[in-house]
């Protein structure tokens, strides 16, 4: 029997993209093949072995996790991934772009146990962008219950828009600013959970949370004996440009030289960012000729 595609065209509705649209966030169960999650997490390990962007949330701290970010130039996997899953069709379509770019691909994994939160915030405020057309999509390779899975706001892409947390100092107080300035701080969500409409699933590999990065989100702890190894593929359309930031950090992920190429309000058309939609011509040879 021939092995099928998941028909995503009959799971994406017009309805459930206007709930991305007034929410923030949608979950849809069981929309990507089990091969694709093979091939994450073949990227995965690469990245585990090989990355030297890794970063440590809470160091030293019994509930420490890794972070890494723009992994795609070196795994194969990735790129392989973005350019022949139906993952950039599928993000296209919620934020309304036929013309779809990599912003970049972004690692998580909580391994071991006992990993702390996420701390709430937004995406968007270490970004230097602007626009509409972006959303996330998140995707684990393993089983993660409703308690420990990532929770987001519905609504808050819509709202404020504020100061990110600070790593480093994130064991300290989670809102402490990351900028310190151009946006206020964050407010402390977690001592105040009934005022917000706080959104999470159980999640099986295969399904996926679709988000703005407006979207206020955090939370993803793991209990003794469990882990989490995500991968989050970040894209956007046609109407995003080059935006500036607070001086006081760089934007995240490092970007040098962006700025020298780019002012506010430029298309974000840059080799940092490549095209995933139309596919790129390279992409379109046929090799076994």
């Amino acid at each position: 029997m021939a092995i099928e595609e998941v028909k995503w065209q009959e799971r994406v509705t017009p309805e459930l993209v206007q709930q991305y649209k007034r929410d923030g966030v949608v979950f849809i169960d069981q929309l990507l093949h089990p091969l694709w999650l093979q091939l994450i997490e073949m990227g995965i390990t690469r990245v585990l072995n090989n990355s030297t962007r890794k970063q440590t949330f809470f160091a030293g701290d019994e509930g420490q996790f890794i972070d890494t970010v723009r992994n795609w130039e070196f795994t194969p996997e990735f790129q392989r991934l973005t350019y022949d899953s139906p993952i950039a069709d599928i993000l296209g379509t919620f934020i309304d772009s036929p013309r779809v770019w990599l912003l970049f691909d972004h690692v998580f994994v909580k391994d071991g146990g006992n990993c702390r939160r996420t701390p709430w915030h937004q995406d968007l405020t270490y970004w230097p962008v602007a626009g509409t057309q972006l959303a996330s999509m998140w995707i684990t390779i393993d089983p993660v219950p409703q308690h420990e899975c990532l929770e987001y706001i519905a609504g808050s892409h819509r709202e404020t828009l504020y100061d990110g947390f600070d790593p480093p100092r994130a064991a300290e107080d989670p809102t402490l600013p990351f900028y310190g300035e151009g946006f206020p701080r964050l407010p402390d969500i977690e001592a105040n959970r009934s005022q917000w409409d706080i959104r999470s699933w159980d999640i099986t590999p295969g399904d996926v949370v679709i988000f703005h990065p407006g979207v206020l989100h955090g939370g993803g702890p793991t209990s003794e004996g469990r882990r989490r190894r995500t991968l989050s593929v970040r894209v956007f359309g046609e109407d995003v440009v080059f935006d500036e930031r607070p001086k006081s950090r760089p934007t995240v992920p490092r970007t040098p030289g962006l700025e020298l190429v780019l002012k506010p309000g430029d298309p974000l058309r840059h080799p940092y960012y490549p095209r995933l939609r139309p596919l790129p011509e390279h992409q379109l040879q046929n090799f076994f000729e």
